[in-house]
């Protein structure tokens, strides 16, 4: 597959009344006085957007245009649901150690979601992909990116005290019984025009952005608190594994899969504590929560050993990879990366708007570890670079399919597919619509798209399958 990527919140909002979506923890976050106030979000508004809900057919038109076989999108749980689905009482499986690991809905307890589902969202969601398909484009399909409806998570209760917040978003399990229930409906509904589905995307992002970084990342509720953190990872993983087997229940051909987003963590001394330091970041913030969901084997204390095999877990069919950038770092006894790691993070050298360092090398690297641990199919859902003048994106662009051309001819890595983030310009959660990541430029005030050169290098190998390295 080659593709773009792009999420439902970032994109959706900024055209009609019907376009917006204001029943998510996200959209409230960017709308509070107090959290603008703070600094842990722009001024900028996600309903001054793209406006794709009403200009997808153009847009998508755009995307089959640059030669892509494939577009990964999203769906907005809150607009499907707007309303609670706690009243639908469906079956709740535990395993011996109390964990959620099944949420079985039958025909009446999906009648009674149906009541509670806004069909107009749904059959509107239903047309996009079923358009998409009419373009030749295979539809590679996100669950949950980031947002979660007001009446699961209260991101601003939460923010100020969480444990007296009723509505804790992923740090309550009940997210994960009504994420099940929503990922049942999503396969009963949806799966017609769906070829792989995506549980949720990059689930270790919103455990730290949002738990363990939150007053420096500014994603919701903003919190630094590495148990909360934990709690949040934990349940995340079991929320992939409940939507999972309700997805493979009514698509059992479809592969399902969840993405993460591996940072490389590199080394700038020979300091043996470095390396080690490097060795652990990159475990707590990606092969902690890819242990969890394949194999069911979850470290507790965070010592880098197994202490809880859970019963009752799924698997993946395939791990989704995000990847944008290196760390540089190296020991440090006086910093500490969210209190957990001893590392100083060092500035970039080659940098993107955002400060990330660019390392191409970095998407053969991440793909060659997680595979060679766990021997699944691999996909890069997201790879891309914020350049608001376009000035290194070209090159971005080559040298990570160099890159990744050679984990597969060289490495035999299993990549099924490549997706660049982003189609177009979007809404960049807490940076609001400041980097810009499209292959189309987007003027936010006309809403008009341009086609930035750069783009020219990636039609051309989605059209030849060859690669120009200029």
């Amino acid at each position: 597959m080659w593709g773009t990527a792009i999420s439902a919140f970032q994109t959706e909002m900024g055209g009609s009344k019907e376009a917006e979506s204001p029943e998510t923890d996200w959209f409230q976050w960017t709308h509070s006085p107090e959290i603008i106030t703070a600094g842990l979000v722009t001024r900028d508004l996600p309903e001054k957007g793209v406006g794709f809900w009403d200009t997808y057919r153009d847009d998508m038109k755009r995307a089959a245009d640059l030669g892509t076989n494939a577009i990964r999108l999203g769906v907005e749980w809150s607009r499907i649901f707007p309303r609670s689905t706690e009243p639908v009482q469906a079956e709740v499986i535990r395993n011996r150690g109390g964990d959620v690991v099944a949420v079985q809905v039958d025909d009446e307890d999906y009648t009674g979601l149906s009541a509670l589902a806004d069909w107009d969202a749904v059959d509107h969601y239903k047309e996009m992909l079923a358009y998409a398909k009419s373009l030749g484009l295979k539809v590679f399909l996100t669950l949950n990116h980031f947002t979660l409806p007001l009446w699961v998570h209260d991101p601003i209760g939460c923010h100020k005290d969480i444990e007296s917040c009723a509505r804790k978003g992923w740090a309550d399990e009940k997210t994960v019984i009504e994420f099940g229930k929503y990922a049942d409906f999503a396969a009963r509904t949806l799966s017609e025009n769906v070829d792989v589905w995506e549980t949720i995307n990059e689930p270790d992002v919103i455990a730290e952005a949002g738990y363990f970084l939150g007053s420096t990342q500014g994603f919701p509720p903003g919190l630094d608190d590495a148990l909360q953190a934990f709690r949040v990872e934990r349940n995340l993983v079991f929320a992939h594994n409940v939507a999972y087997s309700n997805l493979k229940k009514h698509a059992p051909a479809k592969q399902v899969g969840i993405g993460i987003a591996p940072s490389v963590f590199f080394p700038v001394d020979d300091d043996p504590r470095s390396r080690k330091a490097a060795e652990y970041a990159t475990y707590v913030s990606s092969e902690w929560i890819l242990n969890a969901i394949v194999f069911g084997a979850f470290d507790n204390d965070l010592d880098m050993v197994t202490d809880e095999r859970a019963e009752g877990m799924a698997g993946t069919d395939f791990i989704g990879i995000d990847y944008y950038q290196r760390i540089r770092m190296r020991y440090s006894e006086s910093s500490a990366l969210a209190g957990v790691v001893n590392m100083e993070m060092l500035p970039c050298v080659d940098c993107t708007d955002f400060g990330w360092d660019i390392h191409p090398e970095g998407i053969r690297s991440v793909s060659k570890w997680i595979f060679e641990k766990y021997r699944l199919p691999i996909y890069i859902l997201e790879n891309g670079i914020a350049d608001a003048r376009d000035e290194k994106r070209a090159r971005f662009i080559r040298d990570h399919l160099k890159a990744l051309g050679d984990a597969i001819n060289v490495d035999g890595i299993p990549i099924k597919g490549y997706f660049h983030w982003s189609l177009m310009d979007n809404f960049e959660w807490a940076d609001g619509y400041s980097m810009r990541f499209g292959l189309y430029a987007v003027d936010f005030l006309t809403k008009a798209r341009e086609k930035r050169k750069s783009a020219e290098v990636f039609e051309e190998v989605c059209k030849t399958g060859e690669l120009d390295l200029g």
